[in-house]
Order: C-alpha cells, then structure tokens, then sequence
C-alpha cells in the first residue's frame, strides 16, 4: 500500500490551503464519540527461533527469516466484497472515551510466510521413524537448508493480531470551519494471536484451525486526519513483540511449534466519526 505517499499528500495538502488555523481540537471528534475503520497494510519481521516438538522430534531452527504476502494492488483485489478479506486488512472500532484519549478493539490480520530455501541452524534431534534425510541424533546442532520436502511455515489465513489499543492524541492543524483537523497520536496494544497456520513438517502437515497461539503487546505512533467532519484517513507505523508458545504443525494433537518475535506494520484506514447522541 502506499503508506508514504498518503501521508505526504496529506501534509502538502494542508501546507497549500490559504485557510488560515482555526483552533485546534485536543481529539479528533468530541468526547463520547465513536469510529470505525478499515484498511490495509504492510509487515515485516524480525528473524525467529523456531522450536519443533512432537513424538519422534525435538529441534529448534536458529534465526530463520520471514516476510509478509501483499496482494497485487487492484480494485477488484482490495474492494470487492468477495475479496476484500483476501488482502492483509485491518479494522477498528473505538471510542473517544476523555479528552486527548481512545480506546478502541479491531484486527490486524499480517501474513507471515517463511522464506523457502534459506540455510539456518538446526539444534535438537529427529528420528529416523520420521525423516531418513533429516535424521540427526540427540545434540547434534549442523545446518540445513528449508526446502518444501522439509518445512514449509505460514500464517497466510492470518497472523491475526486482535488487540485492545490505547491512544493519545495531540492537535497539530485545524481549518478555519473547523471540519479538516490534523492529529499526531501514540499509543499502546496488547491481545491475542490468533492465525491459521499452514506447516508442512517432513511432508506432513495441513492448514489447521484458527487456534489463539499466543499474544502480542506493542506501540503505534501516526497521523489522523479528518475532512468534512466526520470522515478521516489515518496512517499508522506500529511495532508488536509476537509470542507464540502453541503453533498448530501437522494436525496431530501433540505437535505443536513455538517462536516469538518482533512484527511492524504501516497501515492506512479509511473511516468515520461520530457522535452518539446530545450536542456537539
């Protein structure tokens, strides 16, 4: 998506109004008002320690790296109600709760795939019951290369962090009416992690279940800004420290796999505004 460049058309835009700053709000909408959004994003992720558990195994893959799988850029792809939930979205239903404040719950749905055929350290032991190829004795620690007849590992149907986050918001523009507004906001998210997985371990494997595999908690930093009023587009650099204790494998019930690490994403949402009842 381009993240960037929404950002900065948005800056020249408000450098190029002849409006001159009216005052400036503390929040982007009054307090008690609700909103809600929905856009998409781009991820990327540090590199993890991936530890495999499971009758006839027990190894760890060292510093194996990942990246995220955007989809071709189209209006079919991003905005038919078909495929919508295709891409990697996001969406947020908050709640202006007190001055400069929010408090908001959605879904930030990355994808997670790692890449194929990378050289890392494998530390631990497999049976030969399991895999001739890759037999190593308990101890052993030598590299191996991740081709499709080893692992493959995603989250395509969703490194889905669901998340409680908490905002604050600081004043930077505002026009003459009043109905364009300019917000820089920080804050904080936690929650839990709940992808689908799809693992392939020594041939075997499937895409599980939608199972809560452990949580996320992190920071976000951006800019909102509304027009007319009550609609805004918003543009969000956030970090989260991803950890995964209990990552369904094979589909047998005792295979499990466990990794944490750090995820970023920037995103741009598109959303409205709105006051529930009384006076403005």
């Amino acid at each position: 998506m381009p993240f960037r460049s929404v950002l900065f058309l948005a800056v020249i835009v408000l450098l190029a109004s002849d409006e001159a700053q009216a005052q400036i709000p503390s929040a982007p909408a009054p307090k008690g008002s609700v909103f809600l959004d929905w856009g998409y994003n781009r991820s990327g992720f540090s590199w993890s320690d991936i530890h495999f558990d499971g009758p006839g195994y027990d190894f760890t893959l060292r510093h194996v790296v990942a990246k995220d799988k955007p989809r071709n850029f189209s209006v079919d792809n991003y905005f038919a109600p078909e495929e919508m939930w295709v891409p990697q979205y996001n969406y947020r239903i908050g709640w202006f709760l007190a001055e400069r404040w929010s408090l908001s719950l959605g879904l930030d749905h990355m994808k997670y795939v790692m890449v194929q055929d990378q050289t890392v350290r494998m530390d631990g032991w497999v049976d030969p019951t399991c895999s001739t190829v890759y037999t190593a004795a308990e101890g052993d620690s030598k590299d191996v290369t991740l081709t499709p007849q080893f692992l493959t590992y995603e989250h395509t149907d969703g490194l889905n962090l669901l998340s409680a986050d908490l905002e604050h918001y600081d004043g930077l523009w505002a026009s003459t009416n009043g109905r364009q507004r300019l917000h820089a906001f920080e804050g904080l998210h936690a929650g839990p992690v709940i992808p689908r997985s799809d693992v392939r371990l020594f041939g075997e494997g499937k895409n599980n279940a939608f199972h809560v595999a452990g949580v996320g908690v992190g920071a976000q930093a951006g800019l909102h800004f509304t027009f007319l009023e009550h609609l805004f587009v918003r543009g969000t650099a956030k970090g989260s420290w991803i950890d995964l204790p209990s990552v369904l494998t094979t589909g047998t019930a005792d295979d499990r796999a466990s990794q944490h690490f750090w995820a970023y994403q920037g995103s741009v949402v598109f959303g409205g505004q709105f006051r529930l009842g009384g006076k403005k």
